[in-house]
């Protein structure tokens, strides 16, 4: 297993809009079986590590040539067995560069060694409160803090092993007993990858508890998140916030302003374009007083929305509002099990139709 994750953030903390991260392989290796390309990504909690992926089309191999090396080496893409790409590498000019890489899993073979599972394709960051974190999703514990798709069962790993359980930044609070939720990342990376027909990765950004003006100060000063972001590079971001701002009973002029400002600091730092953030609609809360609340957000983020040119997200408050015990049993906000499987089809549709992937 190459580790690309540890090179790649490296190169990324340089410049938020570092075109292509690079991955650096030796020109030679003592075995010549097939080795994985992964990335790893530390999160809140140790890391996760998934198999390689990058939203950008141009593909950057650095050979890592052995001192006192001179000659050159070849640097091959294979797609379905057949060569999609080659390029030369050699001491004086070290960096292989391939153009315009169509969207899809490719191997990488650097001087006759081969490199698996290279990824073109999306990725796409979830930011969000605790139903985005997963609540009351399916739960584990997992003791390693280097997660992996091995550490969880077949049926809460996307099929092509990228979108498992992430660690739970606040259940040491409220679920002590868990500290991974499946969320509904896994069932919307199927939905996505087999509509798109390439990679896709979603990285859970759910923060229990949070309102938009938290999550605002968290993009702005969390070091930690923005080191994920730069490393990640998302090129569709969906926003999913508000009941936490209704249960404090914020207004809406300042839950729409904290969102204006979420929007300006992902165009400005993060390359994002506004046709491909999606903000949805909060969820419908049977707390007493909450509805009317909550439409009264909904109708300053549809303002946001047009006047930004963003695209339109789920509209959870309505589909929530209906069917309480089969979506959320006795929870007045959060969706079960079942009821997350509803929220990744809603997103999926929600981003399927707005036809942008950044």
């Amino acid at each position: 297993m190459i580790d690309a994750g540890v090179v790649v953030l490296a190169l990324l903390l340089v410049a938020v809009h570092c075109a292509a991260a690079e991955i650096v392989l030796p020109a030679v290796r003592e075995t010549a079986e097939p080795q994985v390309l992964t990335l790893k990504v530390p999160d809140i909690k140790g890391s996760y590590t998934i198999p390689y992926l990058q939203a950008s089309r141009e593909v950057r191999v650095r050979v890592a040539f052995p001192e006192g090396a001179s000659q050159p080496s070849q640097v091959r893409l294979w797609r379905d067995d057949k060569v999609a790409g080659e390029a030369q590498a050699s001491p004086q000019a070290p960096v292989a560069v391939f153009a315009n890489v169509a969207p899809g899993e490719y191997v990488v073979e650097v001087g006759g060694r081969r490199y698996e599972r290279l990824g073109v394709g999306t990725v796409i960051a979830a930011l969000g409160d605790s139903i985005t974190e997963g609540y009351h999703s399916r739960g584990f514990w997992r003791n390693n803090l280097e997660l992996t798709a091995a550490a969880f069962p077949p049926e809460a790993v996307s099929r092509d092993g990228r979108n498992f359980p992430q660690h739970s930044p606040t259940t040491a609070w409220h679920r002590p007993e868990i500290n991974c939720f499946q969320s509904w990342m896994t069932s919307l990376n199927d939905l996505l990858s087999e509509k798109w027909q390439q990679p896709v990765f979603i990285a859970n950004e759910g923060y229990g508890g949070i309102t938009t003006g938290r999550y605002l100060q968290t993009m702005q000063s969390d070091r930690g998140w923005q080191e994920r972001m730069k490393l990640l590079q998302p090129t569709v971001w969906l926003i999913h916030l508000g009941v936490n701002d209704e249960r404090a009973k914020l207004p809406a002029a300042e839950v729409a302003a904290n969102l204006e400002a979420m929007v300006d600091l992902l165009l400005k730092e993060y390359g994002a374009k506004p046709e491909a953030i999606y903000l949805a609609r909060p969820c419908y809360d049977y707390a007493e007083g909450a509805a009317e609340i909550l439409e009264s957000y909904i109708v300053e983020m549809d303002k946001l929305i047009e006047r930004r040119g963003l695209r339109n997200g789920p509209d959870f408050f309505k589909a929530y509002s209906v069917e309480k015990q089969r979506w959320c049993g006795e929870d007045p906000v959060h969706p079960n099990v079942e009821g997350m499987e509803l929220m990744a089809r809603l997103w999926g549709e929600a981003v399927r139709e707005g036809g942008s992937r950044g």
